[in-house]
């Protein structure tokens, strides 16, 4: 196979799909519209797929690669040097698809949707197939582009053996329950509800603890907020990728309270690390990987009143009941393997060539 991809930056994530893919894939190159994201604060990645930055002295090489691929993956739209390359596809006539999270998170409403129409007019008038990044990103897809054309979930995938390898978990001294929140400190991902939800338990006077891990514009808001419950509560700061496995063992139960997330990576992180995940019914990785009951919680995006409810059984339910959770958070990650994804990501590229119209 012969595959071209472009999309945004090399975030560790996708490096290391892509990195994966490589061996699999007899011609695999990735056009990466831009070399970081100033508002992420990850190492950057050492990258073992052959690549280039999209600018304009690389625009002539980047045409080569779309123009001569068995296959062209778009990921991301807007950029004028990329609409200027689906264009150039698009008039080969030869296979292509566009890969993305659910639209309209950025420009929602009629406006959004006269944007994108007009931003992706190749692909409303053609029959390209759609990835949708999760489950709740192919029925955004279908109900904005119809059901005519082909689709398929792929979403995002990592190497989750960092978290399941870490072995034993860590037993907090006394039967204090740890809730754990990883994620930027930032409005998008519900850290405000998460504080109200967590005085509310100790208020009830529930034994259990916050941990925050990274950090953001509401990180002294939310500090001074907590400030009387300092003794149950741990601001951790930023920590690098390959920091995360240590502190998601030291916790019992993942908070992921965001009130919107088109896929959200740190709920496969949490499950393979053993924890149950509370999480939200706006979130494509929670609708994908989260089952009620089994391995986690799935609350109304927005409510604290839902999140508390949420994290007041966690707190409460006996030692042997979270156990169970958190084997039951395992085997789900061991199915959203990196080898899957690379399985999954190549069986569309293979559907999506041999179905071109």
């Amino acid at each position: 196979m012969d595959i071209t991809v472009i999309t945004d930056i090399p975030s560790p994530y996708q490096v290391e799909l892509f990195d994966e893919i490589t061996r699999s894939v007899d011609r695999f190159r990735v056009v990466y519209m831009r070399r970081t994201d100033p508002s992420r604060s990850w190492s950057v990645a050492s990258l073992k797929h052959k690549h280039v930055y999209l600018d304009d002295s690389s625009f002539q090489r980047s045409s080569d690669y779309i123009r001569d691929a068995g296959l062209a993956v778009f990921s991301g739209y807007g950029h004028p040097l990329v609409d200027r390359l689906v264009n150039l596809r698009n008039d080969s006539r030869k296979p292509w698809c566009f890969w993305g999270e659910r639209p309209g998170f950025r420009n929602s409403g009629l406006l959004g949707r006269l944007y994108r129409r007009c931003k992706l007019r190749p692909l409303h008038a053609s029959q390209a197939p759609i990835w949708g990044i999760g489950g709740w990103a192919v029925k955004g897809y279908m109900k904005e582009f119809g059901r005519q054309r082909p689709y398929h979930n792929i979403p995002y995938f990592s190497d989750l053996r960092r978290f399941s390898n870490q072995g034993e978990r860590y037993v907090a001294a006394g039967d204090r329950r740890v809730f754990l929140y990883s994620g930027s400190l930032i409005s998008r991902k519900g850290i405000d509800l998460l504080v109200r939800a967590f005085l509310r338990l100790c208020k009830e006077g529930v034994n259990c603890e916050l941990r925050v891990l990274g950090d953001g514009p509401l990180r002294e808001d939310l500090k001074d907020r907590l400030a009387p419950l300092s003794g149950s509560v741990s601001f951790l700061g930023f920590k690098d990728w390959s920091e995360l496995p240590t502190v998601y063992a030291e916790a019992d139960v993942l908070c992921v309270p965001s009130r919107y997330d088109g896929w959200a990576l740190v709920v496969p992180e949490g499950l393979a690390a053993g924890l149950p995940v509370i999480s939200t019914n706006r979130m494509g990785a929670a609708l994908d990987l989260v089952r009620p009951g089994i391995n986690g919680w799935i609350a109304q995006a927005g409510s604290a009143h839902s999140l508390h409810a949420a994290m007041s059984e966690a707190a409460t339910m006996p030692e042997s009941a979270l156990e169970q959770m958190q084997k039951s958070a395992r085997v789900t990650a061991s199915q959203h393997s990196l080898e899957r994804g690379v399985e999954r990501f190549i069986e569309a590229a293979r559907k999506s060539i041999e179905n071109w119209r």
